[in-house]
């Protein structure tokens, strides 16, 4: 489930990174990053000529010759009727008339300026650049109106034969379209191999342990609860249910644990195309410490023995494959080998009605398809319980659930089996003494680790001392080695 997770997490985070590197980009003109005018028609560019703002515009400096102001002084002294002027007055009077004719060209030379001859361009950004370039009427012999107009002008002509142009790439949502479908197909998958594996769950617990079935003869308490209603199966996982029960001879409980295939898993769905995934079931049953006698058995397939005798420690320690015997004596299939600590167990469980029922030449090849090993053995640990017999086959698709009705018919067999079975005195002496020399060399080994532990403690302890008397002796080294000091008191 993590797997999945990640893989999503990654993918969400590549269609990010993917839109942002495919987003649409436009490239634009410079003019146009300056005055944002670039779609605006030859109507708009008129009615944007004006200024929306008064722009400062200094006084000109280029004033007319001084006719008008000598005119009117000329006519206002002809027009006086004193002809004998008072010179004060004279004075007074054409200052005045000087003064209102500047003021009148002043008027006039600002109406035929250019208002953008004082115009600094870098002093505003993102304003129109040819912002107010209405035409002033103003003479045709002004060297600054005859500017202004080429230069308007022209850049009518730039405007018209500088288009901007937009590149935008065709969006597509590949990415996302492919996320939504994994997102999909996942969600459809799991729903599916969630059901399924219920299914098959439901459908062995339907055949084995319902009323009238193998477990429910067997076993008085079936589940985890007491109740009618409680459920018999415990659901663990998508792909994990368990079953317990318990209250019968011989053994304190049984737990079945079915461990289906991950198909609510689309990774692993995919990963069984390569190596297909099988429905395991073990079976554990944990006997009473009084009533097995010390036994180490296993009977697997050919290929899986070897790689038995090196995993499981008590075979390895205890027992070894038998070969077929000779003589009229029935034995098991040739697929089979037999790991037994001694030749009497293995014929003393082996019997010839379960040759024939099921481990026989002709018998297993009915049950071959689901079965895998068994395994007794009074030296396994697995949590309080030591002495266990276990059982590990596989479960048939949910139409064929009864062709491994007599794999499951073989647990109670085998419980009363061992339960019963009792080994003869010369092969109890050899297995307890082979189990008591090992309990010694078990003791040896627990006694030498816990001298090596105390030995390790005792060092660094004799460590610590050592160190702390080292330090002691460098602080007496160095005091011994400073200089005396005299002191004497002051008077």
């Amino acid at each position: 489930m993590n797997r999945v997770l990640w893989t999503l997490t990654l993918l969400l985070i590549m269609s990010l990174v993917t839109q942002n590197l495919v987003a649409p980009f436009t490239f634009v003109l410079a003019q146009e990053f300056e005055g944002f005018l670039e779609d605006m028609g030859d109507g708009e560019d008129a009615e944007m000529e004006s200024p929306p703002f008064p722009i400062p515009v200094a006084r000109s400096q280029h004033q007319e010759p001084s006719s008008r102001t000598a005119a009117s002084t000329s006519s206002s002294s002809s027009s006086s009727p004193n002809p004998n002027p008072d010179p004060g007055a004279a004075a007074a009077a054409a200052a005045t008339g000087s003064v209102r004719s500047g003021k009148r060209n002043e008027a006039e030379n600002r109406k035929g300026m250019d208002p953008h001859e004082f115009w600094d361009e870098d002093e505003f950004e993102g304003l129109p650049v040819k912002l107010g370039e209405k035409e002033s009427p103003s003479s045709p012999s002004s060297p600054s109106s005859s500017a202004v107009q080429d230069e308007k002008i022209g850049s009518k002509q730039n405007k018209r034969s500088s288009k901007s142009y937009v590149l935008r790439p065709p969006q597509n949502y590949y990415m996302e379209g492919a996320c939504v479908v994994f997102l999909v197909i996942y969600g459809t998958v799991y729903w599916l191999g969630k059901k399924e594996n219920e299914r098959i769950a439901l459908a062995w617990a339907s055949q084995f342990v319902s009323k009238d079935s193998i477990f429910e003869k067997n076993f008085s308490l079936l589940g985890t609860g007491d109740g009618p209603d409680d459920p018999l199966l415990v659901k663990e996982g998508q792909n994990v249910f368990k079953f317990y029960a318990s209250g019968r001879r011989y053994c304190e409980g049984l737990l079945a644990t079915m461990e289906f295939q991950a198909r609510h898993d689309l990774l692993s769905r995919a990963w069984y195309l390569v190596s297909p995934g099988k429905d395991e079931l073990n079976i554990d049953v944990y006997m009473n410490d009084e009533n097995m006698e010390p036994i180490v058995f296993a009977l697997t397939r050919r290929k899986q023995g070897k790689e038995m005798l090196k995993e499981c420690k008590d075979l390895q320690q205890f027992a070894s494959m038998l070969s077929p015997p000779t003589g009229p004596r029935k034995w098991v299939a040739e697929e089979l080998v037999v790991i037994s600590e001694s030749r009497e167990i293995a014929v003393d469980l082996l019997t010839d009605g379960l040759l024939e029922q099921v481990f026989g030449k002709k018998a297993f090849q009915t049950v071959a398809p689901y079965f895998v090993s068994l395994h007794f053995s009074d030296q396994q640990a697995v949590g309080l319980h030591k002495k266990l017999l276990q059982f590990k086959f596989l479960i048939p698709p949910a139409e064929r659930m009864a062709d491994m009705a007599r794999l499951i018919s073989i647990v109670p067999y085998f419980i009363d089996a061992i339960g019963r079975y009792k080994l003869s005195a010369p092969a109890r002496t050899k297995a307890s003494g082979v189990r008591a020399k090992l309990d010694q060399e078990n003791a040896k080994e627990l006694a030498k680790a816990r001298q090596e532990a105390l030995q390790k403690k005792k060092m660094e302890r004799e460590t610590q001392l050592s160190s702390k008397q080292e330090e002691k002796e460098r602080l007496r080294q160095l005091k011994k080695s400073m200089p005396k000091v005299k002191m004497s008191r002051g008077h």
